[in-house]
This record gives C-alpha cells, structure tokens and sequence, in this order.
C-alpha cells in the first residue's frame, strides 16, 4: 500500500511508531549565499542574469545511511519540493535510526509511477495532479524539474526549463547528520539554485520542455552541484573560507590518485570519504594527509567530508575515473 502525504510539503507518513524516531528533511533554498525569494536577481557562472518565479522538483528514492552504514529505504516516499514555501519534509518514523550519516535521494519519480496516471492518486499526494501542472502526460511523465522567470541583462526574455524522462532519474549522496528538535531528528541540507542552471547559455532566454540539452544539464547539476550539507553552527571559526581553504586535486582523477591540499592546521579537523552506499572508505586527522598524495582503488563518486570537532563543515564530491 502507497502511503498517503498532505499537500503542504509537510509530508505525513502513514506510520504509528514513536514520536522521538520521525525523521525529517529540512531544505534551505537559497541563489547563491542568499536565501531564496521570488524574482530574486542572480547571476549563472557564464554571467547570466536570470530571476525564478518558480522552482518546484520531485523528490523520491529515498535512503539513509545510519548506525554505522546500515541503510534504510524509505519506500513510496514522495516530496514535491517548492523553493518558495519553506518547509520540512516528514520522512516518516523509523525506530532503528539513531545517528544519521547520510541521506540518498534522487529528483524525479521513478518507474513505474513516472508513466502512471497521476489521476489515481488521492488529491492530496503529491504525485495527483497540480496547478501549475507537474506532468507532462503518461508517455513522458512527471516534470522532474519545472523553472520559471526571467533572464538577459534586462531580465526581459522568458526562462523556462521542464525536465523529465526515466533516464535522468539519477541518484545522490549527501554526507550529514540529524539535529534533535523538538523530539525529532531533523536533517538539514542547502539547495542552491543558482547552480542548477550552471553552464546553461540563457543570456536571450530559453523554452524548452524535454529531456536533452538545457534540461539534462539542468537535471545533472541537480545531481552535482544543487545540494550540500548544512554546515550552520558546525563551530568554524567564521574568518576561515573553507572552500578555499580546502581543496581536491586533480578531481576528477584518472589515476585513482588524489590530493587534499588545506590551510586549516592548529585545529581539531579530520576528513572522511564515503562511497555512494555511504560506506567509509577513509577517516584520518587532515593535518596527517594534507598535501600527499592518497590512492583510492576503485572508480566511481566519493564523497569527501570535512569535519571540525567531529562535526561535518563541509561535503566535496570526489570522481575517480
């Protein structure tokens, strides 16, 4: 049996287990290092000025990696995501997940749901039909991805991307822990929209409803760039610029050989690496690797994480080729 959500974002699993093991996804939608609002101006890295009206994406398959790299499956878990109405997605309640390590997801609906009819569903699913609409018709599917504004240097040409399709359905890995709040073990994560269109020439605009070009790339930096964990309150001292101050080189690599080259000595930082499973490859003191050379056998994403006290500050994806 499909389990059932309220349409308010704040999804409603059909569980009856405590109260203290719901799980729930926090999303901070943001352009850039501003926190998201409608007809916001931002800039792409090709110089693009561009503004949203809208940005709404599917969210499903999801997974957490918990307790020491167990796994749990969230089956028939469904979120539509709105970028303009901020909110917690209720994950439902699991009574085996302690210390979350990781979450997985991927944007999109999967088959055999992407090709059903969305009419079946109960209004308040968020895969029932929706105003804008979010489906693109049983042949194609759901819009995994639906923007809309405008961009050009007069921000007066229409912006428009709906991407879709059962091949771009592609997994992702975000390494981060769970926040007690209010008896609730709460998952934060940032959504940075400006790159979603990352490498998309929208300097005269665009239209496009599809699964190729723009969309794909769209879809893509969703998987690649979009998402991060949430390093608020981590305990970093604000002075430092951990992107600069700690880097990978050369990524992606060929030779399964990479560096991590940091600033931040004096401190208690230590990194780890995960695979895509959320399995530890990987965790030493950063001050004992800074600057040599460290060989992974396997090829495949990695995901490498800075901690601070033992706490995640930052996630870089690792590509080993």
């Amino acid at each position: 049996m499909k389990k059932i959500y309220t349409l308010s974002l704040v999804f409603v699993a059909a569980f009856s287990l405590l109260a203290q093991n719901t799980i729930k996804l926090k999303i901070n939608h943001k352009l850039g290092s501003n926190t998201f609002s409608v007809n916001q101006t931002a800039t792409n890295n090709l110089g693009n000025m561009f503004n949203l009206n809208r940005m709404q994406y599917y969210m499903s398959g999801f997974v957490i990696t918990h307790d020491g790299a167990q796994t749990t499956t969230l089956s028939g878990v469904y979120a539509l995501a709105d970028a303009a109405v901020p909110a917690a997605i209720d994950l439902g309640s699991y009574p085996g997940i302690t210390n979350v390590e990781a979450i997985k997801f991927c944007i999109g609906v999967n088959t055999p749901e992407n090709s059903a009819d969305p009419s079946l569903w109960p209004p308040n699913h968020p895969l029932s039909p929706k105003s804008p609409s979010m489906h693109w018709g049983w042949a194609s599917g759901y819009f995994f991805i639906a923007i809309g504004g405008n961009s050009s240097a007069s921000l007066n040409q229409q912006l428009e991307l709906h991407a879709l399709s059962n091949v771009n359905y592609f997994s992702q890995t975000i390494v981060t822990t769970a926040s007690l709040v209010a008896n609730e073990k709460v998952i934060n994560i940032n959504a940075d929209y400006e790159m979603a269109l990352k490498n998309i020439n929208i300097s005269s605009g665009i239209v496009f409803h599809g699964s190729t070009g723009a969309n794909a790339t769209m879809i893509t930096n969703f998987r690649d760039f979009v998402f991060s964990a949430n390093n608020i309150g981590a305990g970093i001292n604000e002075k430092v610029d951990v992107k600069t101050a700690f880097t990978i080189y050369p990524n992606p690599s060929e030779n399964g050989v990479f560096t991590i080259s940091s600033a931040l000595f004096g401190h208690s930082y230590s990194y780890q690496i995960t695979d895509i499973t959320g399995k530890i490859i990987q965790y030493k003191k950063l001050s004992d690797v800074s600057g040599k050379q460290i060989e992974i056998q396997n090829k495949g994403m990695y995901f490498v994480t800075l901690f601070d006290n033992n706490r995640p500050i930052s996630t870089q994806k690792l590509i080993m080729e």
